[in-house]
């Protein structure tokens, strides 16, 4: 089995050691991740200017490495079009430092880069430590390092033909911290006051995102509202973001005369 691995931390961020670490003795593992973090890329590509691979070997983990000046989507794509000598049988990434829940995923370059394994037929995983705010310790990495094996393991013995992508949240600091491992749909998160206001030395003002989440409303049986319980979740997510109920609705709501 051959895994490809990716991240949006950068090729130097422990969870995606840790990742490995727990994949190397089930599979040939292949990393191609940014040399630099790019959180928050959500799924860009770069389409303007060239982009470099650069052999990363990663001592007693793999010599199969790419530290790549591009997004997550960039470093799969690249991967698996120019740099694996065969097509990956699973793409993971992560694991990233902090949680992907909810609305999160649609900013979210470990999910993207997931998606993009997604894309190109491969079944997928997205694989987060939602214990942690970013940068504050890894949390329960190994967990979501064995919980990511076993899955892939099932996955080789069912053979998944079909696209698959699993969003991947483990809560807590350690083992005992999660109650169990649930599936759940995607819930919602806000955020209040999500830019702070600052002066430069110069006496001009800047703006740094950050902001608090607000888990009210997330909705029940979510992915959100299960990770806050103690529970790893997992949700199956896809690249189709058709409105079918709003499809059918359309032709009630708007018309149209003489072919426009």
């Amino acid at each position: 089995m051959r895994i490809l691995i990716s991240n949006d931390d950068g090729i130097h961020a422990e969870g995606i050691h840790i990742l490995a670490q727990h994949l190397k003795e089930i599979a040939d593992i292949y990393i191609a991740a940014p040399q630099s973090e790019q959180s928050g890329t959500s799924h860009g590509l770069t389409t303007t200017l060239p982009i470099r691979a650069r052999r990363c070997p990663l001592p007693e983990l793999t010599e199969n490495a790419w530290a790549i000046d591009g997004t997550p989507a960039d470093c799969v794509k690249l991967a698996i079009d120019v740099l694996m000598p065969e097509p990956p049988d699973i793409v993971l990434s992560g694991i990233n430092n902090g949680p992907n829940l909810g609305t999160d995923i649609i900013y979210s370059g470990t999910v993207a880069a997931a998606m993009e394994g997604y894309l190109n037929g491969y079944p997928a995983l997205a694989i987060s430590a939602a214990g942690i705010r970013r940068g504050k310790g890894i949390g329960n990495y190994h967990y979501a390092g064995e919980l990511a094996a076993k899955l892939c393991l099932q996955m080789a013995e069912q053979d998944f033909k079909p696209r698959l992508l699993l969003n991947i949240n483990v809560p807590g600091n350690h083992p005992d911290d999660v109650l169990g491992v649930v599936y759940t749909h995607m819930g919602w998160r806000w955020y209040t006051e999500p830019f702070a206001k600052r002066i430069d030395p110069r006496g001009q003002d800047y703006f740094w995102l950050q902001g608090e989440f607000d888990d009210r409303n997330c909705g029940e049986g979510s992915d959100v509202e299960a990770s806050n319980q103690g529970y790893a979740t997992i949700t199956p997510i896809q690249a189709d973001f058709t409105n079918y109920s709003l499809l059918d609705k359309l032709p009630g709501y708007f018309t149209f005369d003489g072919g426009f």
